[in-house]
C-alpha cells in the first residue's frame, strides 16, 4: 500500500466513521457504556495506524477493541467503526498472516451472531434480523474482504516475480555483454598478433641478413619493404573491420596463400617439407582464414624457436582436414616472449571454425589442426 493512499484511508475512516460512532454511543447508551464504546472506537482507529507495517497486529488490536464493544452491547455491529474489521481483514489477507485473517473471518460472524442472539435488548424486542441470517450476511461480507485481500496478495506476488524476472534478465544481459566484450578484446588481440608477429619476424630476419651479408642487402631490403607494406595493408584492413565490420573488405587470406607464406619463410632459412594427401577442396572463408593464421603462427614459431626442418603433413579426409606440423625442439630452447598468446590464438580461431588444436611436446614440437570440411568428390584422391 502506497504511503499517501494509506494516509487517505486512515484519515477518511477517522473522519467518516469515528464521529458518527461516538455520537451514536453517547446518545443511545447509558453514560458509562457510551463512554466505553467511544473509547474503544477511538482505540480501534488508532490501531489502524499499524496496518501498513504490522497488519496482523493491527487486526488483532481492532478485534480486541470490537470484543470490548461486544461486551457492552450486542448491537455493536451497527456502529460505523465496526467496518474497520473489514479493512483490517483485507490488509492482513493481502500483506499479513492470511490464516489469521481467515480464522477471524469465520469466528467473528459466529461470535457476533451469538452475542446478538443473547443480548436482552435484542431478544426483548422485534428489532433486527434473525441471528442465523445475520451470521450468514457477516460471513459473506468478511469472506469477500478476505478474498479481495488474497487477490491483492496475488497481484503483488505477480508484480514481485515480474520485477525479479526483469532483474534476472538485466543481470543476464549484463553478463552476456561483458562476455561479448571479453570475446571482442580477445579477437582484437588475436588479429593484431596475427598481423604483426609474423611480419615483424620477417623484418627482423631480413635485417640480420642485410647487416651480416652485405651482398644480399638489396634483396633483404626489398623483402622488408614488401613485408612492411603488406603488414600495413593487413593492419588497416583489421582496423577497418573493427570499426565498420567485415562487410565490403578485401578477401581475407586463405589456403591459396599458403605457398607464398611457405616460400617467404624458406627465404628466411626455415626448411619446410610439405606433403599433401587427398583431394584439396574449398572451405569457408572463416575456416580458411583460421588455417592461414594457424600456419602463419606455427611457421613463425618454428623459425624463432625450433630447430631443423619443419615437416608439414596435410591430409584431406572425407569429412575433415588435418594439418600436422612437426619440428625438433632445440636442446637449449629460447625463452618465449609471447606468454603463449600465439598458441592460445590458434586454439581459439580453430575452435571458432569448429576445429581443434592438439599440441605435443614429448619428442618433437608437434601441432595438429583439425577442421571439418565438405565431403571429398568421388573419383578424387591420391598423394601429392
Amino acid at each position: 500500500m502506497q504511503r499517501w493512499g494509506f494516509v487517505l484511508l486512515v484519515g477518511g475512516a477517522a473522519v467518516c466513521l469515528l464521529p458518527a460512532t461516538i455520537i451514536m454511543a453517547l446518545v443511545s447508551l447509558p453514560s458509562p457504556d457510551g463512554i466505553v464504546m467511544a473509547m474503544c472506537a477511538a482505540a480501534a482507529h488508532a490501531s489502524l495506524l499499524a496496518l501498513r507495517r504490522a497488519p496482523t497486529r493491527a487486526l488483532l488490536l481492532i478485534v480486541a477493541c470490537t470484543a470490548v464493544e461486544a461486551a457492552v452491547t450486542g448491537l455493536f455491529v451497527l456502529f460505523p467503526s465496526t467496518l474497520l474489521v473489514l479493512v483490517a481483514l483485507h490488509g492482513v489477507a493481502a500483506h499479513g498472516d492470511r490464516r489469521i485473517a481467515m480464522a477471524v473471518a469465520v469466528a467473528g460472524p459466529v461470535f457476533t451472531a451469538v452475542r446478538y442472539a443473547i443480548d436482552p435488548s435484542v431478544t426483548g424486542s422485534a428489532f433486527g434480523p434473525a441471528p442465523w441470517l445475520l451470521a450468514i450476511v457477516l460471513l459473506a461480507v468478511c469472506s469477500a474482504a478476505v478474498a479481495m485481500g488474497l487477490l491483492r496478495r496475488s497481484e503483488l506476488r505477480a508484480a514481485a516475480l515480474a520485477a525479479e524476472r526483469l532483474a534476472l534478465e538485466e543481470r543476464d544481459r549484463t553478463f552476456h555483454e561483458e562476455r561479448a566484450a571479453a570475446a571482442e578484446r580477445s579477437r582484437i588481440s588475436r588479429d593484431l598478433h596475427d598481423v604483426l608477429a609474423h611480419s615483424l619476424t620477417v623484418v627482423i630476419g631480413q635485417t640480420r641478413v642485410a647487416r651480416f651479408t652485405p651482398d644480399k642487402a638489396p634483396a633483404a631490403l626489398d623483402v622488408i619493404e614488401e613485408t612492411a607494406r603488406n603488414s600495413l595493408r593487413d593492419l588497416r584492413r583489421t582496423l577497418r573491420a573493427l570499426r565498420d565490420g567485415p562487410s565490403g573488405l578485401d578477401p581475407m587470406p586463405g589456403l591459396a596463400d599458403l605457398p607464398a607464406l611457405i616460400e617467404r619463410m624458406q627465404e628466411l632459412g626455415l626448411a619446410v617439407h610439405r606433403r599433401v594427401t587427398g583431394a584439396p577442396r574449398t572451405l569457408g572463408p572463416s575456416t580458411e582464414l583460421a588455417l592461414h593464421r594457424f600456419a602463419q603462427e606455427a611457421l613463425t614459431n618454428a623459425h624463432r624457436h625450433g630447430e631443423g626442418p619443419l615437416n608439414w603433413d596435410e591430409t584431406w579426409e572425407q569429412h575433415r582436414l588435418v594439418i600436422t606440423l612437426r619440428n625438433a625442439v632445440p636442446a637449449h630452447p629460447h625463452p618465449a616472449g609471447g606468454a603463449g598468446l600465439g598458441l592460445r590464438g590458434m586454439r581459439e580461431r580453430l575452435a571458432a571454425a569448429g576445429g581443434t588444436l592438439d599440441i605435443d611436446r614429448s619428442e618433437f614440437f608437434l601441432l595438429r589442426a583439425t577442421v571439418p570440411c565438405p565431403q571429398r568428390p568421388s573419383g578424387e584422391g591420391g598423394e601429392r
